[in-house]
């Protein structure tokens, strides 16, 4: 018996599986023998107590689902229902405006809209989230396989599209496997804010050419999609402009017509059971409005379509989902080098671009909702969704704002949810696969301007500026970066400041100087690492040696109330730099420091460094004692 406890502990968690098929081979052996599996059970607990609990919280961490299953009901299976075919007519019509923000053909859209749901309902730990394409991740796949191939050449890019997401899905699970979502702690709100404007205003521009209906190719740089718009304006279709313009004013009208009836409905309580459900209808018909707009224009493209047998008599240009087979073959992402030398670095970005959304929107909803997410194993499900979602031809995915918000006032109870929509997905791909190409091409720009303009956060700027206006140059250096210098190069280069701003802060510690006639006081509020050290020294030895100083400074104090930390570096520094100060007749001596900084101090022995209790006891000449 003690042998095993001592194995057990020794090995832990590393081994824990090792150790429960140790277990169950024990237990076949007790039952050979006529032992009881109670007692046998029983025994294994005392014996092996570093197994069973790690064990046992290593499988409900890593498999979320066993928790909500355990208390799964009929009327969470009804909610559950209800949220996943919300949101499901949500998704279907942003997919299909998606692949084109994404520069893919339609179906792609759709392809990247299931498998994500599925793998998130059994591994995520928000009941919120939708996963699936997003206007972000959209536009980021765009720039990155513009270089592959020539313009146009859709086979290439879906190729490279569908290997950035089988990138993207390995590095966010080695990411998870090694914990690094605290990496995303570096990148501070207003940069996030200034990054998602740049794009929202660069995806907007880019869906100009199919609200006007130019028939043309258009670079996907701004200035260059600016200056391509302009010399092409010429080639609009009237048509096309006005049913975008329609589509554009329907979808907003449905979307303020949501905020009035809720407001409506909250005046007028109590309400009757008829009045319920006609508010809950229209909340049904307004939170679905990209479908109803779209299911509208496919009817009314069908109509003209039967009115004009001539495609090229006809005055509305259509989106082109001419597809043999309905449901996508599975089959490994084909990856070479050609391709990842035009990825580039974007094998990075998209990874880190896709967690932050996702676990910005997970936290988010997991505070309105009084619930716990946890990062690490949200990085492991995102990262599995994308990895699998790239055998079916998905670009990459990542969590919506828009559906999950959806998705949480339709009442889901479980990531389950997520089950039904994906469903919804695949039978909308199965039997609606004819009825696609129906759909007018500036009904999905218009889908796409409407759902993107409001990431624009204008207001973030003066909430910023109120609060501590030198935010609003990160926010500002996201914005142009990303603007100017596309979506690729945007965002490291923005982290990269804001990463080199901390280290600057970190490298000057928080301090007071006070100088009381013989006597210096530096006070620190904060800790005291290498990086700071010969600065702090720099800073005394100015005043120590001033000549601005009337009477000579025979005591240098280091208030280390603040201070939790000390490291080597610092320790050698303040050694030499005692020493050197002895020779001018000059004491040091540590105030109020913490025991642990006490217990470096005293194992680097440093003779004429003295100890305070505090700097009253000092002044007063009590309790003083060298190291």
């Amino acid at each position: 018996s003690y042998i095993t406890r001592t194995f057990s502990c020794c090995l832990g968690r590393r081994y824990a599986l090792i150790l429960t098929l140790m277990e169950v081979c024990c237990k076949n052996f007790s039952s050979e023998h006529g032992c009881s599996s109670e007692s046998c059970d029983y025994e294994l607990r005392q014996c092996f107590p570093c197994v069973y609990r790690p064990f046992k919280f290593f499988i409900v961490d890593r498999f979320p689902f066993i928790k909500w299953l355990r208390r799964y009901t009929p009327k969470c299976l009804i909610l559950d229902c209800i949220a996943g075919l919300t949101v499901a007519l949500m998704l279907v019509p942003q997919a299909l405006a998606y692949a084109t923000v994404a520069g893919l053909p339609l179906r792609y859209g759709l392809y990247s809209s299931f498998m994500g749901c599925f793998v998130y309902s059994f591994l995520g730990t928000s009941k919120d989230v939708s996963l699936g394409p997003t206007a972000i991740l959209s536009l980021l796949t765009l720039t990155l396989i513009d270089g592959c191939g020539t313009p146009g050449d859709k086979e290439s890019h879906t190729s490279c599209a569908v290997a950035l997401t089988l990138f993207t899905g390995l590095v966010q699970l080695v990411c998870a496997v090694f914990n690094f979502g605290w990496l995303v702690d570096f990148i501070p709100v207003p940069v996030i804010s200034g990054f998602t404007s740049a794009a929202a205003i660069t995806i907007v521009i880019g869906q100009f050419k199919n609200l006007l209906g130019i028939d043309v190719y258009i670079r996907h740089d701004l200035y260059y999609s600016i200056y391509d718009l302009f010399k092409n304006i010429n080639k609009t279709h009237p048509w096309d402009l006005l049913f975008g313009l329609v589509s554009i004013g329907v979808l907003v009208s449905l979307k303020l017509f949501k905020i009035h009836s809720l407001k409506l409905e909250k005046s007028l309580e109590p309400l009757h059971w008829a009045q319920k459900v006609a508010f809950k209808f229209l909340w049904l018909l307004c939170t679905s409005h990209n479908a109803v707009v779209v299911i509208f224009a496919a009817l009314i493209g069908a109509s003209i379509k039967s009115q004009f047998p001539d495609a090229k008599e006809l005055p509305l240009t259509f989106v082109q989902f001419k597809e043999d087979r309905a449901l996508p073959e599975l089959a490994a992402p084909q990856i070479n080098a050609t391709i990842v030398q035009n990825i580039g670095w974007g094998i990075l970005v998209a990874p880190f671009i896709g967690f932050i959304e996702s676990i910005a929107i997970a936290k988010f909803f997991a505070q309105q909702q009084s619930y716990i997410i946890n990062p690490t194993q949200e990085l492991l499900a995102l990262g599995l969704s994308n990895l699998l979602s790239s055998f079916v031809g998905s670009f990459p995915i990542t969590g919506s704002f828009s559906r999950t918000s959806v998705n949480a006032q339709s009442g889901v109870c479980t990531p389950a949810g997520g089950i039904v929509t994906g469903a919804v997905v695949l039978l909308a791909i199965t039997l609606l696969n004819p009825w696609f190409d129906n759909i007018p091409q500036p009904v999905l720009g218009a889908l796409v301007i409407v759902a993107v303009a409001p990431l624009i956060d204008v207001k973030m700027v003066w909430t910023i500026w109120k609060v501590r206006g030198i935010d609003d140059l990160s926010l500002l250096l996201s914005f142009l970066l990303t603007l100017f210098l596309g979506i690729t190069w945007g965002v490291p280069v923005t982290c990269l400041f804001c990463i080199a701003v901390v280290l600057y802060r970190h490298a000057k510690p928080r301090h007071k100087f006070t100088n009381l006639r013989e006597r210096i006081i530096v006070t620190f509020n904060g800790g005291w690492t290498y990086s700071g050290a010969e600065y702090i020294w720099q800073r005394i030895e100015e005043d120590v040696f001033s000549d601005q100083q009337n009477e000579p400074v025979k005591n240098v104090v280091l208030d280390c109330a603040d201070m939790p930390e000390i490291d080597f570096t610092v320790v050698q520094i303040l050694k030499d730099h005692c020493d050197k100060l002895e020779r001018k007749g000059i004491n040091v001596s540590v105030a109020g420091a913490q025991p642990q900084v006490i217990q470096v101090l005293q194992k680097a022995k440093i003779p004429n460094l003295l100890l305070i209790g505090s700097l009253q006891a000092g002044s007063e000449g009590r309790n003083q004692s060298a190291f």
